[in-house]
Formats: C-alpha cells, sequence, structure tokens
C-alpha cells in the first residue's frame, strides 16, 4: 500500500473514532439530563402523593392510594394505553374518596411502574397486581373498577382469586367472546429503535418540564393537573412491557375467555359505546356479544351510560354513581 493511501486510511480511522468519541460522550450527556430528569419527576410527583414504587420481585409497580379506611378498598384498572389514570380518573374517584379507600395500581410499563421484558401474560399482569397490594400492605378484598383492556384483567383476577374480590365495576371493558381478536395481536407504534431511544432519554428534549409547579398549587388545579398527566404519561413512553401486551393480546383474552368461572361476585358492566337503544348493531351486539359474557361470568347487571370509551372522564358522575350502586349490593 503507498504511503498516500496509508494515510488517507489513517485520517479516515481517526475521523471515524473522533465522531464515536464525540457520539459518546453526547449520548452520555443526554443520560445524564434524563436521570436528572426523573429524579426531579419523581420528587414532584411524590409531592403529590402520586409516586409511590412497592417491589413485586424484580420490578417496581407504582400503587397511589387516597380516600377513607372506612368504606371499601376500591382498586382501579387502566385500560390499554391509558398511563395517567392516577389523574384522569379524578373526577371520579374524588367523589368516591369519602368513604372509600381509592387505589391506582400502574402494571409494568405503565405510568411510573418500571419496565419489564417479561411476558405480559393475563396471568403475570394479575399476580404483579397482587404483589403490589399486598407489599404495600392494602388488604382485601378489593371492589375492582376496569375500563377496557383492564375488564379483561379483571375477569381473570375474580375468576381466579374470586376469594380477593366483592365487587366488580366494568367501565366499557373489552367485550370478551369465544375470539375476542381474531386478528391476532395487535399493532403498536413501539420499534426496537424507538424502545431504545426512549432507554437513553432523548425524549426529553421534546417534553416541557413540569418540575417548576409553586408549593401553594395542588391536584385540583387543573393546569397541575394537565402537567402532572404529561409528566406521567412520558415516562415509560416506548416499552418493552406494552409491546408484549400488545402482541399478547389476542392469547390473553382467549385464556381469560376460557378460563371464566361463575360466581356470586356482585358485578356491573357500564356499556357506553355499544349503549344506543336506536342503532340495532348495537342492540344486537349487546344481546349476542356482551350479555352472553356478563352471563357467563354469573351475578352481573348491565347499566347503558351511552358515550364515548372514556366514560369516566366524559361522565364521572354518573359513573361514580353505578359504582356507589354496586357498593349497595355487597
Amino acid at each position: 500500500m503507498s504511503k498516500g493511501r496509508t494515510k488517507a486510511v489513517k485520517t479516515i480511522l481517526i475521523t471515524f473514532a473522533a465522531v464515536a468519541a464525540v457520539a459518546a460522550v453526547g449520548v452520555g450527556a443526554v443520560k445524564i439530563y434524563d436521570i436528572q430528569r426523573t429524579q426531579e419527576d419523581r420528587k414532584l410527583l411524590e409531592r403529590f402523593g402520586l409516586y409511590h414504587p412497592v417491589d413485586v420481585g424484580g420490578n417496581k409497580l407504582n400503587v397511589v392510594s387516597y380516600g377513607s379506611d372506612e368504606g371499601h378498598t376500591i382498586v382501579f384498572i387502566s385500560g390499554l394505553g391509558v398511563e395517567d389514570m392516577s389523574i384522569t380518573y379524578r373526577p371520579m374517584t374524588d367523589i368516591l374518596s369519602e368513604d372509600n379507600r381509592i387505589v391506582f395500581v400502574d402494571r409494568a410499563g405503565y405510568g411510573m411502574s418500571g419496565d419489564t421484558g417479561d411476558k405480559m401474560t393475563a396471568d403475570k399482569v394479575v399476580k404483579d397486581y397482587r404483589k403490589a397490594l399486598e407489599a404495600d400492605g392494602i388488604d382485601g378484598p378489593y371492589v375492582l373498577v376496569a375500563h377496557s383492556l383492564g375488564g379483561m384483567y379483571a375477569t381473570y383476577w375474580e375468576s381466579h382469586y374470586p376469594e380477593d374480590i366483592e365487587g366488580v365495576v366494568f367501565l366499557d371493558g373489552t367485550q370478551l367472546r369465544e375470539d375476542t381478536f381474531p386478528e391476532g395481536k395487535l399493532v403498536n407504534g413501539h420499534t426496537s429503535s424507538e424502545i431504545f431511544l426512549n432507554g437513553l432519554g432523548l425524549y426529553r428534549f421534546s417534553i416541557p418540564k413540569a418540575s417548576d409547579i409553586p408549593e401553594t398549587k395542588d391536584l385540583n388545579d387543573e393546569e397541575v393537573c394537565s402537567a402532572l398527566s404529561y409528566t406521567i404519561g412520558n415516562s415509560t413512553l416506548w416499552n418493552r412491557a406494552m409491546n408484549s401486551e400488545y402482541d399478547l393480546i389476542s392469547a390473553n383474552c382467549n385464556e381469560t375467555w376460557d378460563s371464566i368461572v361463575a360466581n356470586d361476585i356482585p358485578k356491573t358492566y357500564i356499556c357506553a359505546t355499544w349503549a344506543s337503544d336506536t342503532d340495532q348493531k348495537y342492540i344486537d351486539a349487546r344481546n349476542n356479544i356482551l350479555w352472553p359474557y356478563l352471563d357467563k361470568m354469573g351475578n352481573c347487571n348491565m347499566v347503558l351510560l351511552p358515550g364515548i370509551h372514556l366514560i369516566y372522564e366524559q361522565r364521572p358522575a354518573e359513573c361514580a354513581g353505578v359504582i356507589e350502586d354496586l357498593l349497595k349490593r355487597i
């Protein structure tokens, strides 16, 4: 090799090494910034009673609770992709908290809970919920209030561990049947690259800081709730646990359907998106899909509350009223 070519190769190698070194320094700086921001976020959320991680064996789940210990213990289970239920459920849960203990448990990959590479089977998710409550000293029996896909987990829980549960309310829960998701797994946007970038903390540069909220502010302030909700929702943006949940959605629903055990636990299903009394397709859907599901569980009535899928946001007082009616049946 000529001296000229040797010199050119050395120059290229030195350039690549320099670029790699600069990139490494940049990545390190971003990660340090992410760690600092994460610590700030946790302190802020802890200040508002929204950050309380408990060990479930190899991972930590965030458990938030408030209210009265004189009544029932109501455990809320979020739907698919709803990461900020400890904020967005408040207009409904604040009504119930005067006489009951309100508990939010974020499953792995949600809210302020840790991520996991374990498969998010229905069995694992429910066992993690139970471990989190036990680790935090929150004794049963529980009333489960589950939205959307959370209804599948509630169904699995009350079928496999009926001794834990004294009542269940489904907030427009996933309508289980023999083949709930015939298309198999759901498509989601959490690619391996995005999960990697999330781990580096690059997303931090796209979200505002919420740590400057004045000490005088509380959760009754709409702007505060919005900022905290944004912080919680972005803390676990793009993760392995939620990917697994998407991938296993069909298998989990089918397993839960097949393992339903009818019992006398009082249950109420709030039907929102299928609640029309004039549209025949929704009437047929209730008769042919929803009622067979409710009958299979046993002792479950239906309340028609027409509205959007996030019915707890649209009609929080009415949802709270339905939950209170269920409590009277216990």
